[in-house]
């Protein structure tokens, strides 16, 4: 199995290989073979089985040191279009069991040029047992054939020396960014709530959320969820007394509920996808309080798992966030199931039809 942080290096280092091996290995064909084709690294990996799956190689092996040696694999297809442009078009297919003297020398003498050109990169310790090995996979193109077959260097990944560079100066700071805006979501609080309020939400009535603190929201990153410090809004503050209660339900209504009813489900209120100024955000970022006058005026959504059951305008009550409802949705996550033409009633053990009546709670006589 590869090195999962190998791999990533070895992902973020292609385009290193590619400008140190490349040119050499294009200039040396230029050398020995003249003009006429084209090279291009397409790999770069630790597990040689894959590569070389369903392929025949030709295999040059240098010994660079007493316990390793780099391998320079040729593909038969690559030799083929190698000695069609060298020796000219042959009806006759290059097969590696039927290989020519010449043929053979002229393969070999490739090899070897190709690794005295890139041998200058190597940097080999006498008597050190080197166990990581990189594959660097090419395809080689004739420019006068539509044909591209592969070859492959084997090396060990320690033996190579990285270029190292100074990284320069910005030519930016964050400062120049500030004003620019950034798409946001932003968690104001979740509350426990009863399946039978959501379902007689109505405009005008306030949604208190119990986990929320009005001095504090959530901004919803991709890969973390950061908390950061607000300044409460205060011409959002409303006192309790004011509020129509929670969801505006009557009691009157629970006496027609069933057990289903009575369940709490989680809610939460966030702000519809917002524009965020970069400022504000590199302060949430360094931990410092942050006036969010950008966004209040933004429709909250409250959703219960993932589902939108309702919008409103964001107040402040007793120090916690709470919604007056404007709009309720018309596709409500918490409404009864309604049987579609050609749907299966669910079955029961007695055999007869499921009646959702058979959970209502039955009131107590006195």
């Amino acid at each position: 199995m590869t090195d999962s942080i190998f791999f990533d290096d070895l992902y973020k280092q292609f385009g290193w290989y590619d400008s140190l091996f490349t040119p050499v290995i294009e200039e040396c064909s230029k050398q020995f073979f003249f003009n006429g084709f084209n090279y291009r690294l397409v790999s770069i990996s630790t597990n040689m089985n894959v590569l070389a799956q369903n392929d025949t190689f030709f295999v040059t092996k240098v010994k660079i040191n007493s316990k390793n040696d780099v391998y320079i694999r040729i593909s038969q297809e690559a030799i083929n279009v190698i000695l069609d442009k060298v020796l000219g078009k042959n009806n006759r297919k290059f097969e590696l069991t039927e290989v020519s003297e010449l043929e053979a020398r002229i393969i070999t003498a490739f090899n070897d040029s190709l690794y005295e050109s890139i041998k200058d990169n190597f940097s080999v310790e006498p008597h050190r047992r080197y166990n990581e090995i990189v594959h660097l996979t090419y395809y080689v193109k004739s420019e006068s054939s539509d044909t591209a077959a592969k070859f492959i260097i084997s090396m060990p990944k320690d033996i190579l020396n990285p270029e190292t560079k100074d990284t320069t100066s910005a030519h930016f700071t964050d400062m120049d960014f500030m004003d620019c805006l950034v798409d946001a979501n932003i968690l104001i609080g979740t509350t426990a709530f009863p399946v039978a309020d959501i379902k007689h939400l109505e405009p005008g009535d306030v949604v208190l959320f119990e986990k929320s603190n009005s001095s504090e929201m959530t901004l919803l990153m991709p890969d973390s969820e950061i908390k950061f410090k607000i300044k409460p809004n205060s011409r959002i503050v409303e006192p309790y007394d004011t509020a129509t209660g929670i969801g505006g339900v009557e009691d009157n209504n629970m006496n027609e509920s069933n057990l289903w009813d009575s369940i709490q489900v989680d809610m939460s209120a966030e702000f519809d996808k917002v524009k965020v100024p970069l400022g504000e955000l590199k302060s949430i970022e360094e931990g410092l309080i942050v006036d969010l006058c950008s966004v209040y005026d933004n429709k909250v959504s409250l959703k219960v798992s993932g589902k939108l059951v309702a919008s409103g305008n964001l107040v402040i009550i007793n120090d916690r966030f709470g919604v007056r409802i404007e709009q309720v949705s018309q596709s409500n996550p918490a409404n009864s199931y309604s049987p579609q033409e050609g749907d299966r009633a669910p079955e029961t053990g007695n055999g007869e039809d499921f009646d959702y009546s058979d959970f209502e709670v039955e009131e107590k006589q006195s």
